[in-house]
Order: C-alpha cells, then structure tokens, then sequence
C-alpha cells in the first residue's frame, strides 16, 4: 500500500465526474479507456489545453480534474489556480513526467490534491483517483525517495506544540471541532482557541491553508 494515500474512503455508489487535461492525445486515449472500465468513474471531457480544462471546467463541473503539469496555453499550476478559484470543491490529481520536490511542491501550493508520474502503474492511477474524489490525498509511490526530505521536516523546525500538530493532523483529516474535542478528550472551544493558534503562528487563513500545510510538512498520517 501506497504510505503516502490518506482518505476516508467510502464505498458508495455515485459516479465521479472526471475530466482529462493532457496535450498528448494518445495518453488521453489510454486514461479513457482505463478510467471507464473503473465502476464508479465516468470521464465526462477531455481537454488538451490548460484554458480548454478550465473553460470545460466552468461548463461541466467535473467533480475531479485529473491535471498534466506541462501544457500549451496555461500550465496545470496556472489552471488549477484558475478551477479552483471558481470551484474550490473540484478535486485536482496532478499528472505528469516530472516527479521532483519542486514540481510537487508547485502542484500542491497551487491546491493538487495529489501527484502522480507518468511512468506509475494503471492501478495506482485509479487508486489515486479514487482517494482523491474521496477528499483524500495521494502522493505516488515513485515520489517517496524524492519527498522524503522534503516533506518531513528536521524535529524541531515547526513552532509548534504537540497538541497543536495534533489538531492540525485531525483538521487536515476533514474532521470537525467536535469530532477532534471527542478523540483528544478536550472541549470544543479548546479546539477552536487551538486553530486560532495554529493560523496566527503559521500566517494562515483557513482550514485549506492548514491542510496545504500539513501535507507540504509531512504532518498527515499517511497510510
């Protein structure tokens, strides 16, 4: 199992709308075929362009967008930027040949919801897919040698307390004040008074900040 996959993942019956941006026709025939013969997945468009993924986007509103980095006309950064603006609950799977920290990093500022290389196998593309359209997480398996140091920082480095990366960790699972006061035995305005902490420290603004932040530091338990 992928150490860097987190999810809720939940076997329910809906149908994840999907849209393939990549410039390269001939992977975009291959992610349809694979993509549609997957129960629960559906690829409802196909751009080839990072302006053609958004307008398609803004037209369609896919429920995932599964993303190459490198394209004509707006990059993936540049377009999930654009999507995710306009429809922050559209899931972005970056897809791409480059799989170093820095692109990675790019990829999950910009608001990627994991990264995949090229070069992985067909089964850990749905399984991303899948993990993803759950408001989970997916980093691929080639990547962990590259992140390792990226994503888990030196002890010491974050200025925070543990019950702080505790609340942190819980936040980023999607998990709410009440669910999180109930596993750390702790009272819901605590948790609240922990978040305000948390946001003035790392100089952020909301619970997607928070989660950006606790993937870029190697925070969520990955399973």
């Amino acid at each position: 199992m992928n150490i860097f996959a987190c999810s809720n993942y939940r076997d329910t019956m809906r149908t994840t709308k999907i849209l393939l941006a990549d410039d390269h026709t001939l992977i975009r025939e291959c992610l349809i075929a694979m993509i549609e013969k997957a129960p629960g997945l559906e690829v409802v468009a196909q751009a080839g362009s990072g302006m053609e993924a958004v307008r398609l986007t803004y037209e369609l509103k896919p429920d995932l967008v599964l993303m190459d980095l490198v394209m004509p006309d707006g990059n993936g950064i540049e377009a999930s930027r654009c999507i995710l603006s306009a429809f922050p609950d559209t899931k972005v799977l970056m897809l791409s040949m480059y799989g170093d920290a820095r692109s990675v990093r790019q990829a999950l500022e910009a608001g990627g919801k994991g990264f995949l290389v090229k070069s992985c196998p067909s089964e850990e593309i749905l399984e991303a897919v899948r993990v993803v359209s759950d408001n989970g997480f997916y980093l691929s398996s080639h990547l962990q040698g590259v992140l390792e140091h990226e994503l888990h920082p030196a002890a010491g480095k974050l200025p925070l307390t543990s019950r702080e990366e505790e609340v942190l960790v819980l936040m980023a699972q999607g998990k709410t004040s009440r669910e999180i006061a109930a596993q750390l035995q702790i009272s819901p305005k605590t948790v609240e008074t922990h978040r305000m902490h948390l946001m003035k420290k790392l100089n952020l603004t909301n619970i997607a900040s928070l989660t950006k932040f606790a993937i870029r530091e190697g925070l969520l338990p990955l399973e």
